[in-house]
């Protein structure tokens, strides 16, 4: 990961219409990408195999949200190269609402394999039964409340508009 974003995560308030756009694969994917490193709609499209068009045009739409902004352009022979960066690593709507009990909650919109799928799942299956073998050893040392954990994978059903 780009040095400036190690240790820490970037949190930005988003409203629904940022959060429409962000729901889209692709975005989420190049948000991603734009916030390790700064790049031009080209090395984006090249990292991702994807048409530079359609990168452009996507890029385009996350500027337009306020998602992405341009850190920086180099005009050389003419050329006029943008690099885009992303504003933040975490996007949170305040005007959602949780249902009753709602602790805390995470969500992301990525490209899986079959193969990476199945080891997701393992392996959140294991962190699942790693905190409850942690939990019983902390029982008689720390105050516990009990909670629901769940996971839900879904596969979405928007590409690249």
């Amino acid at each position: 990961m780009h040095k400036k974003h190690e240790m820490q995560k970037e949190v930005m308030n988003i409203n629904w219409e940022q959060q429409k756009v962000l729901s889209n694969p692709l975005r989420s994917r190049l948000v991603a990408l734009l916030y390790e490193q700064p790049m031009t709609p080209k090395q984006v499209a090249d990292l991702v195999g994807k048409n530079p068009g359609t990168v452009y045009y996507h890029i385009q739409q996350l500027v337009k949200h306020e998602i992405l902004e341009i850190e920086s352009v180099n005009t050389e022979k003419g050329i006029v190269e943008k690099y885009y960066k992303a504003k933040a690593s975490v996007f949170k709507n305040p005007d959602e609402v949780y249902p009753e009990g709602h602790v805390d909650s995470k969500a992301t919109n990525i490209y899986l394999s079959k193969k990476l799928l199945d080891q997701f799942s393992e392996e959140l299956e294991d962190l699942l039964f790693k905190y409850g073998h942690l939990s019983f050893k902390e029982k008689d040392q720390e105050e516990q409340l009990p909670y629901a954990i769940e996971f839900l994978i879904k596969e979405s059903n928007s590409e690249e508009e």
